[in-house]
């Protein structure tokens, strides 16, 4: 089986981390650091699934989306209620991209620059 796990640069990485904890209710369960300031790796639990983050090291190809007009990637996040994580993104400084449909989905930016789908599970799902 594989697993597809996204690994996000962002600067400052070390906020970024409490960001992603709060909105998405996660749990830093591994943090590597690289000096006082930057983030070798970081690995970010929910209740569902993990994702990493780290500092931005151009020389390894991991730019800050911030510097960047459009990306080329986005994060889906399925929850059973997209609610509490929008309005948590929303009041700590992440900008709406695209209106919210039917309180099912959102569309959003992160304070880093990344780009987040929030979508509610539906029962099928």
């Amino acid at each position: 089986m594989n697993e597809f796990i996204p690994y996000l640069a962002c600067e400052p990485a070390r906020a970024a981390i409490g960001w992603y904890c709060h909105v998405f209710d996660a749990v830093c369960s591994e943090f590597i650091a690289d000096g006082p300031i930057l983030v070798a790796h970081a690995e970010l639990m929910t209740s569902q699934t993990r994702f990493f983050v780290s500092s931005v090291y151009a020389d390894h190809h991991l730019h800050d989306a911030r510097n960047q007009t459009s990306v080329s990637s986005a994060v889906v996040v399925v929850c059973t209620s997209i609610a509490e994580p929008l309005a948590r993104a929303l009041a700590s400084g992440a900008t709406l991209l695209r209106p919210v449909e039917a309180q099912r989905t959102a569309k959003l930016r992160d304070p880093y620059g990344h780009v987040w789908f929030l979508r509610q599970a539906s029962l099928t799902d």
